[in-house]
């Protein structure tokens, strides 16, 4: 059986179209709306897990299109977590599998090249500031400092 072909958003992060750009089908449909939160349907332990998995998501891999996959990749993976015991090995290989398409096994991840964001002019002034360092002890003629003369006193 033939190896399906890797979606156009991982072939494009690992460079597969810098070597071969008339590979790219600009046809290709494409989905702007992202994953999303988990569906309704799902169990709690399932809810958990797909808030897991999409934390480790490579941002653009997955989009709102990919949900069915995506739930199947979460349904196999909380199988394994909460009930090992019948987790056979068909479940193994269709979770490494499912891991595979969405780049979140180690050999695919070293297939992937992100770019880092962009930041704007503006950004450093909107970034939260470090607080300020505490002030120095001022040292009086007589070496004593503030702190220790006022310590004293009371």
């Amino acid at each position: 059986m033939a190896k399906p072909p890797n979606p156009s958003a991982v072939q494009d992060m690992k460079g597969a179209y810098k070597l071969h750009p008339e590979r790219r089908n600009p046809d290709e449909p494409k989905s702007d709306m992202p994953l999303g939160p988990a569906p309704a349907h799902l169990t709690k332990e399932e809810k958990a897990v797909w808030r897991e998995l999409t934390k480790q998501l490579i941002p653009g891999v997955a989009l709102h299109s990919d949900r069915l996959a995506f739930e199947a990749l979460v349904r196999v993976a909380s199988k394994m977590r909460n009930n090992f015991e019948k987790f056979t090995n068909a479940n193994m290989s269709a979770l490494i599998s499912l891991c595979a398409r969405f780049a979140l096994t180690p050999s695919d991840r070293t297939k992937v090249s992100v770019s880092k964001p962009k930041t704007s002019a503006i950004s450093k002034y909107l970034s939260p500031r470090r607080p300020a360092p505490p002030p120095a002890a001022e040292v009086l003629p007589d070496g004593q400092t503030v702190d220790n003369l006022l310590a004293s006193m009371n």
